[in-house]
């Protein structure tokens, strides 16, 4: 078996190469649901501050933006009355979901580097992390636009026509209750249909970190790692969904009292609900990147073999853009020795 290379796109003549017998700091093996669940702890633990730093990057620039939308949000509200309110508060959400995706994108890229690195038992920071993804946060940027829209577009496709029913049957008992009906089988099937094509492309962030693949491919290449290994997927985001859950429910008593007494103003529960948010989504988020990541290595060790290239060699002090494996070698032909055996080179021959 020929090894594999880690080669960079910028050094493709001469490709850095790993010693033989270079392991990984954790065993690379077949992993079971728990186990995948326990080791995903087990590294968080480990590398806390590592993971929760960067983290919180885009869990404070999720709070920097939430306090500026409450300012503008009371300025409004006293001003041009609750309802004026409510309809900015609803564009302003939408706007910061847009400048919040690519911070959250390019901090995702960077904890699969930071976890691919403790792998190899390496050290790194979240600078080092950060400065070795943010060359580039658009490829990611396009793989998270990409998965979201394919959780919601069959949703929005069979809600829409419900919505307009029952805009203009309001008056219609019939056209209303149709509308209803048509919103209710819209929101369930579409939600069913979108769980399931996140989950496909759950995979792709690592895969395009990993492989140095752009946004369509990686696609693909989840939806090829994700094929036999949903249900683990699903139990990793459900394990991420319930911590939030948590958070929520923290949250709830100050959103509770808010909602009580809507004209007035609560600039203290509202502070404590996103500082609430901002510890919680730090804390959080971390489980479900290092989860899918090692679900990720998991399948490569399964279909691949990755822990054979490993024991190999094939792994070389990582930069991302040094992460694309080259192809391997069809088997020396016969009456040909297999003991001496030649790096590929970048072009894919012997």
């Amino acid at each position: 078996m020929t090894p594999q290379e880690w080669e960079s796109p910028e050094r493709l003549a001469t490709p850095v190469q790993a010693s033989v017998g270079q392991v990984a700091a954790y065993g690379l093996r077949p992993l079971s649901t728990g186990e995948v669940l326990d080791r995903t702890f087990e590294i968080y633990r480990a590398h806390f501050w590592l993971f929760a730093g960067l983290a919180s990057l885009s869990g404070a620039f999720s709070l920097i933006l939430n306090a500026m939308a409450m300012v503008v949000h009371h300025v409004v509200l006293l001003h041009h009355g609750i309802r004026i309110a409510g309809l900015v508060t609803q564009g302003s959400s939408a706007v910061m979901g847009l400048l919040v995706l690519p911070v959250q994108a390019v901090v995702y890229a960077a904890s699969v580097y930071a976890l691919c690195e403790v792998y190899l038992g390496r050290t790194t920071t979240a600078k080092e992390s950060l400065n070795a993804t943010a060359g580039r946060w658009l490829r990611y940027v396009g793989i998270a636009l990409w998965q979201v829209w394919s959780a919601m577009w069959l949703g929005l496709l069979l809600v829409l026509p419900g919505a307009v029913l029952m805009g203009v049957g309001a008056k219609n008992p019939l056209l209303l209750g149709l509308g209803v009906l048509i919103v209710f089988v819209g929101a369930v099937g579409g939600g069913v249909y979108g769980v399931i094509a996140y989950i496909r492309n759950s995979l792709a962030i690592p895969a395009s970190v990993m492989e140095g693949m752009g946004v369509r491919a990686s696609m693909r290449r989840s939806k090829t790692l994700a094929m036999d290994t949903k249900g683990k997927i699903f139990v990793v985001l459900l394990i991420a969904f319930a911590l939030y859950l948590v958070v929520g429910t923290i949250e709830s008593p100050m959103l509770f009292f808010i909602a009580r007494s809507p004209f007035k103003e609560h600039v203290m529960a509202q502070a404590a609900v996103l500082l609430i948010g901002f510890v919680g989504g730090t804390l959080v988020s971390p489980v479900a990147l290092i989860g899918l990541t090692l679900v990720y290595f998991d399948q490569r060790v399964r279909m691949e073999a990755f822990d054979l290239v490993m024991m190999l060699g094939g792994v070389a002090a990582p930069e991302v853009a040094a992460w694309a494996p080259a192809p391997v070698a069809e088997a020396p032909a016969e009456g040909t020795s297999g003991d001496a055996v030649e790096p590929m080179g970048s072009d894919g021959h012997v």
